[in-house]
């Protein structure tokens, strides 16, 4: 069970054809930055920025808190763009590297090591670049194509990360830089970039088994500078720079290609197009950190997660929405309440600031007709708010997830309060710190203790949806509950909703 007490309500383009949902931003403005998935995070690493500089941190992504962090700096000397990037077997790898408009080219092999936070030189592949398509078979990492860094190359080799050495390929058909590429089926996929000034619809295909390239359907859009990524079985493409239609020359198409079928089909707009930006796919969703919004060296903070509808829609399990705290099907006006079932959501995630909002990780729940503030979705599980307007009586609840909405459920009849404490753990231990330092311990006779819970019924102030409880003024309780500590009533100082939570 998750019970997590602290999102902004995430701007979002939908249609039949999947979502884009704006997350945290990005910590830089940059483009031409590369991302991979690890561990249940997002790294992002390189990139140009807005000073001419290239950024050389590790950029370190919660998907579930929506929020970024910091990792040791590569040991490229004044950094690097268009860095091929991946992750396999447990580790990160940078595998080449240029700087935009010179002639600087960095082949050495970077691995990146979680525990330590440091990152080594575990080797030097055959042929230097950058702006390569990555794509990643078990512990091995094929690297295609790219700049080397003056001219486009068709080069192929693979970096064996278990035995840390490469070993060459045959080259792809096409000689192409800027490109993606992906895995599925064991199968390497590299698809569109470019050969100069020319934008191309290319996609080839390469069968380790068979040593063998073949040309497979060409993408719909010719583009270069794009993202992509995988979800259920195809690989979607997004993004890039070129003669695109646009103003800002970015491209906004999402098409999606189907290597059992070798066709293609169009996916939901980009919210924010964007060229110079991989694409990380983790718990059915795809992120997009960073890129330029315009073509050439223009940079954002960017930051969107891609989703497509599940297969079922959301299901709320009979007997399943209980007061947060208690477990019990006892709830009220302002209380934390917990909902169990299916297809809930794609992948975990919590509010991470105030005020909180009603549509998290592109879930939603009404309660009687009332989105409610979310704490936490998750596949099988969702904390919410119930509204202090709420009145006594039957509730009906429904849950959205991607654009499909649950069939209506019943939830237990709403009283007027319906107290309960929060446990630290799941011992039975009571949510309850000593008042003047917040400790966790026996409390000495005289002393004053908090006591965290929920239900605790109608307040004299009631704070707007999803926002923090003040300081002041206090909110207080209407009616002061009884508490007894070992069967002897004690005496209550405040009763009230907790200040900045």
């Amino acid at each position: 069970m998750r019970l997590l007490l602290l999102f902004v309500a995430g701007v979002s383009v939908v249609s039949a054809q999947g979502i884009w949902e704006r997350r945290a931003p990005y910590p830089v403005e940059v483009t031409e930055v590369s991302s991979a998935v690890l561990n249940g995070k997002i790294y992002s690493i390189c990139g140009l920025l807005r000073d001419g500089s290239r950024d050389s941190v590790l950029r370190i992504y919660d998907p579930v808190r929506d929020e970024w962090t910091a990792g040791a700096r590569v040991p490229i000397a004044e950094g690097g763009d268009h860095c091929n990037f991946a992750a396999a077997r447990g580790r990160l790898y940078v595998l080449g590297a240029i700087r935009t408009g010179t002639n600087f080219v960095d082949g050495a092999t970077y691995e990146y090591n979680l525990e330590t936070d440091q990152w080594a030189v575990v080797g030097r592949m055959g042929v230097p670049r950058g702006a390569s398509g990555v794509a990643v078979i078990g512990d091995r990492i094929y690297v295609v194509g790219g700049l080397d860094p003056i001219r486009p190359t068709a080069v192929a080799e693979v970096f064996d990360a278990a035995s840390r050495t490469w070993s060459r390929v045959p080259d792809m058909p096409t000689a192409r830089d800027h490109l993606t590429a992906q895995a599925i089926g064991g199968k390497v996929y590299a698809i569109a970039g470019r050969n100069g000034a020319t934008n191309l619809r290319a996609n080839e295909e390469f069968d380790p088994a068979t040593n063998n390239w073949r040309v497979r359907a060409g993408i719909v859009t010719a583009r270069g500078g794009l993202g992509s990524g995988t979800l259920r079985n195809r690989i979607q493409v997004f993004g890039g720079e070129g003669e695109s239609g646009r103003p800002e020359q970015t491209f906004e198409q999402h098409e999606e290609y189907d290597p059992a079928t070798d066709t293609w089909g169009t996916l939901a707009i980009m919210r924010v197009p964007r060229h110079g930006l991989y694409g990380a796919t983790y718990q059915g969703r795809i992120f997009t950190p960073g890129g330029g919004p315009r073509a050439g060296a223009d940079f954002s903070n960017a930051h969107d997660a891609f989703l497509l509808p599940l297969t079922e829609a959301p299901a709320i399990a009979a007997g399943s929405v209980v007061n947060a705290a208690s477990f019990r099907p006892e709830v009220s006006g302002g209380a934390i309440v917990t909902l169990y079932g299916s297809n809930l959501s794609q992948g975990e995630m919590q509010a991470a600031r105030f005020p909180i909002g009603t549509r998290l990780n592109t879930t939603e729940v009404r309660v009687n007709g009332t989105l409610v503030p979310l704490l936490y979705v998750g596949p099988n599980q969702i904390n919410f708010q119930l509204p202090f307007s709420l009145v006594p009586g039957p509730l009906s609840i429904t849950v959205s997830h991607a654009g499909q909405t649950s069939a209506v459920a019943s939830g237990p009849d709403a009283v007027p309060a319906s107290p309960a404490v929060f446990q630290l753990d799941g011992n039975g231990k009571g949510a309850i710190t000593i008042a003047t330092t917040g400790e966790v311990r026996a409390a000495r006779r005289g002393e004053s203790i908090v006591i965290y819970g929920t239900g605790m019924g109608r307040v004299d102030f009631v704070p707007r949806l999803g926002e923090a409880a003040p300081a002041s003024p206090l909110i207080r309780t209407v009616e002061t509950p009884v508490v007894r500590i070992g069967g002897v009533e004690a005496a209550v100082s405040f009763s009230g909703l907790t200040p900045g939570s």
